[in-house]
């Protein structure tokens, strides 16, 4: 869309009014359907406090939130409607039989402050504010969360750009089947999920800084997806992905912890994974992962930089994992596995510097002896974990703890072929360990 060729509605023509107490839903409608009307163009929301319930955005309509521009969720639940979507979108349920059910279908799941539905070429942009509101639903999952404050499906070519969130209800963002897309520059302070996309080709998140109480971007079925140059601070994981996934690019992100925004469930702060890649994870979501770059990550103060884990139905074909730098490694190492048959192909770790706190208990290595998995509270290894994988290569790395730990540095569980270059495993104190420099060795295992 040329935006210098189309026209520009403001708000205030149809009778908005920013005194952050009148209820604007229906002139903001009538602006944006007036909009759509002539052609589409720009729907300007003016300095003010503006308060609605749902606004459903049309075809080649932007909505502009200038500067000083505060659009806030009204406290009203029945001004929220629920998403009607116009396929069946089944396939991105999860948490089935919990009290965290995501549904499409769900009337009280799918309410948002803003839908787009079926629409090409649109999007969110300036300098404004949207304030979800923190629209508390008792009916909500776990009985307390709200409407989403921006919800896609069924939509492609938008463009959501520069302006803030905060105070989100349940996501800031949920996205169902988005295609060539782009969020650039957004601001996500609150809620739950930061960004949550589940079914996607070709979507990019450039320069997006978010401090979330859960997940900072999240959800699956992504094809095509870039995520870059973001900042992610969150109570839960940085990024998370729930169903598979192919051709994912995640490049110069800063994730750390602990939250500034807590987790609003558990009260919680600490901060989980920095990428997480778990189908299955919230439910049956069969299919391959492939073709997946990390690549100059920094990763501090989090539970682990990097966990893959497999369902029974899922593969793993290639993941790169490139420049990642974590420092903080509260618990857990870096890991690729599954617990079942699934396999992962191919691994190969490039140039990762990699410091964890130690565990000074000698007994550690001894009690990892005949116990299952399921009891493990971290792994028998400090730095990397690998299990069900066909080939690992890691080259130019360094694996260092704080304090002391008695654990071995890497572990090959049931990896048929492992390759390890220029690999530094020590203590950054002296006398905790021994530095040991593995050159040029590749084995053959069959556990």
């Amino acid at each position: 869309m040329h935006l210098l060729l189309s026209i520009l509605v403001s708000i205030l023509t149809f009778g908005a009014v920013g005194d952050g107490k009148t209820d604007n839903t229906q002139a903001i409608n009538e602006a944006v359907a007036e909009c759509a009307r002539q052609g589409g163009g720009v729907v300007s929301v003016p300095r003010g406090e503006f308060l609605s319930g749902t606004i459903h955005m049309k075809n080649r309509v932007v909505l502009r939130l200038e500067r000083g521009a505060v659009l806030r969720g009204i406290d009203n639940l029945a001004s929220y409607d629920c998403l009607r979507p116009m396929s069946d979108l089944t396939r991105y349920e999860s948490g089935r039989g919990t009290v965290n059910f995501n549904s499409a279908t769900d009337p009280v799941w799918s309410q948002a402050l803003v839908h787009f539905v079926g629409i090409s070429h649109g999007g969110i942009e300036g300098e404004g504010t949207i304030d979800g509101g923190q629209v508390f639903n008792p009916r909500g999952e776990e009985h307390q969360r709200g409407p989403h404050t921006i919800l896609i499906a069924n939509s492609k070519n938008l463009c959501f750009k520069d302006f803030k969130i905060v105070r989100a209800s349940n996501y800031a963002i949920l996205g169902y089947e988005v295609d060539k897309s782009s969020f650039t520059g957004i601001r996500i302070t609150g809620g739950w999920d930061g960004i949550h996309i589940r079914g996607c080709n070709h979507v990019k998140i450039d320069r997006c800084e978010m401090h979330t109480g859960d997940d900072g971007i999240a959800g699956g079925y992504w094809n095509h997806i870039r995520i870059t140059n973001c900042t992610l601070n969150s109570s839960c994981n940085g990024i998370r992905m729930i169903q598979p996934s192919r051709n994912m690019l995640v490049e110069d992100c800063t994730i750390y912890g602990p939250g500034a925004e807590k987790h609003i469930t558990s009260g919680n702060r600490n901060s989980a994974y920095a990428i997480s890649l778990e189908p299955g994870g919230w439910g049956s979501a069969p299919g391959r992962l492939d073709n997946i770059t990390l690549r100059r990550i920094k990763a501090t103060t989090v539970l682990a930089p990097l966990s893959v884990t497999l369902s029974e139905e899922n593969t793993l074909g290639r993941l790169v994992v490139e420049d990642l730098t974590a420092r903080d490694i509260t618990r857990m190492a870096l890991s690729v596995k599954s617990w079942g048959t699934a396999r992962s192909e191919q691994v190969i770790i490039r140039k990762a510097d990699l410091e964890f706190r130690g565990i000074d208990d000698p007994k550690v290595p001894e009690w990892f002896e005949g116990r299952p998995t399921s009891e493990w509270p971290y792994f028998p290894s400090y730095a990397m974990y690998f299990r069900n994988v066909d080939k690992v290569s890691i080259r130019d790395s360094k694996c260092r703890f704080t304090g002391k730990d008695y654990r071995k540095a890497v572990i090959y569980d049931h990896v048929k072929n492992y390759e390890e270059k220029n690999l530094l495993h020590n203590s950054i104190h002296a006398g905790a360990a021994l530095p040991v420099m593995s050159d040029k060795r590749a084995k053959q295992q069959g556990q």
